[in-house]
């Protein structure tokens, strides 16, 4: 891949060199200055593809068909959802189906359309916080509801 400096325009006061030769068009200092070596060596590095250094981060995306058949999943539980609806067998059956259902499609939009599939530990452990707290508010909210109703707080 070209780097950065050997494809900016020559002359574009931007402190580079226009490519192999070409002057230094000013901005940085002196043509002795180190940025002309880097410009012919291509090893000026503004954090692009291909350069390395400190920006090493570069997302890698799956193809887009995949997209579309994790949408179909999620449409298809979506009626899944609709249909369960009208069947009422158990009380108790109804809700950890609805949930069951309501975890799953979560999980396929964290996983996919949001890239924690692909992605560091780092950002496994941030999404894991996020459903943990989920379950303090959760917690909190459900130890609300459980307390007898106090005057003067409805």
């Amino acid at each position: 891949m070209a780097s950065y400096a050997s494809s900016a325009p020559s002359g574009g006061g931007n402190g580079h060199t226009g490519g192999r030769g070409g002057g230094h068009s000013g901005g940085h200092g002196a043509p002795g200055d180190g940025h002309r070596a880097e410009a012919i060596l291509g090893q000026h590095d503004h954090g692009h593809a291909g350069g390395g250094g400190a920006s090493d981060f570069h997302t890698h995306h799956p193809p887009a068909i995949l997209y579309w058949k994790i949408f179909g999943v999620l449409m298809g539980l979506l009626l899944l959802t609709v249909v369960a609806y009208f069947f009422d067998v158990n009380p108790i059956f109804n809700i950890i189906f609805a949930m069951v259902i309501a975890i799953t499609k979560a999980a396929l939009v964290v996983l996919f359309f949001m890239n924690v599939k692909g992605s560091t530990r780092l950002t496994w452990l941030w999404a894991g916080l996020g459903f943990v707290w989920l379950l303090i508010m959760a917690g909190v909210f459900l130890d609300y509801q459980s307390r007898p109703g106090v005057p003067g707080w409805q």
